[in-house]
């Protein structure tokens, strides 16, 4: 297998909430994860497609297996219909799967209807469901999110790994136990932080709610991207150094761009002795 083969992840855009997207401090490309040789595109937002064909190397949308939105916000969905166009050339060759909640299908639509006849399936989010997106290779939407429509985190899981992908959401006590054990664990933190007295109104992770994840699900590796603007302010790989000296976990913070491959993950560390 070549390099470039190997399970990875692309981080094409790592810009949380409207302000960041407006302005494309961050892009709102998504997250390309390349996985037991699946390839699954989470939150195409503005600009997903151009980004796609502007990667070194470039990716070529009609390699994609399946698109999934883990909820139907413009800065995670804006570009969903081009990118479903694109990795079907236009309808011409009917393929792939689209993962999307309900409220993006029947409420507000986001996802187009003519579109929705290009893709080979469509399937709804739900709590509790699991589906086999390769022989080696399981997605699972454990719990709705705690946020303005309806939102899903997800869980990806391979023979060698379990990433745990936390989207969207205000904090809840149940969040560590339905995303744990992970050996990766990926979290959007728009907010740097906020008054507690609004924080049910807001309803994002900030960063001390993001420490406490990180600290209750102790994956191998902790990845922080969907930074809001007080976030960027406060530059992330500063929040990241910080996360790692108060968690003992390495935690790194994404960029526009990055590639994170899975066999890069810190080993488990060994029990201490008498534990």
């Amino acid at each position: 297998m070549a390099a470039n083969d190997a399970d990875h992840i692309r981080f094409l855009g790592t810009a949380g909430a409207r302000f960041v997207m407006i302005r494309q401090d961050r892009s709102t490309a998504g997250v390309l994860y390349s996985l037991a040789g699946c390839r699954l595109l989470v939150d195409p937002g503005p600009g997903s497609l151009v980004h796609c064909l502007n990667s070194r190397p470039r990716i070529d949308p009609s390699t994609l297996d399946a698109i999934l939105l883990t909820h139907g916000h413009l800065d995670h969905g804006g570009d969903v219909n081009v990118m479903i166009e694109a990795m079907t050339h236009g309808g011409h060759r009917p393929h792939g799967t689209l993962f999307a909640p309900r409220d993006a299908l029947a409420g507000d639509p986001v996802v187009m209807r003519y579109v929705r006849d290009y893709l080979g399936d469509i399937q709804e989010l739900a709590a509790g469901r699991s589906w086999a997106l390769a022989p080696d290779l399981t997605l699972a939407t454990p719990v709705r999110h705690l946020h303005g429509t309806e939102t899903y985190g997800f869980r990806l899981e391979t023979p060698t790994v379990r990433i745990s992908h936390i989207a969207d959401t205000d904090y809840f006590p149940e969040l560590a136990e339905h995303y744990a054990p992970a050996d990766l664990l990926v979290l959007h933190v728009v907010l740097y932080v906020v008054d507690p007295s609004r924080k049910h109104h807001i309803l994002h992770l900030d960063v001390a709610d993001a420490t406490r994840l990180v600290a209750d699900i102790q994956p191998r590796l902790a990845v922080i991207t969907h930074f809001g603007t007080h976030v960027l302010e406060a530059r992330p790989w500063d929040i990241a150094a910080r996360m790692t000296d108060e968690t003992g976990i390495r935690v790194l913070a994404a960029h526009d761009g990055m590639r994170l491959d899975l066999t890069d993950l810190p080993h488990p560390q060994a029990p201490q002795e008498g534990s």
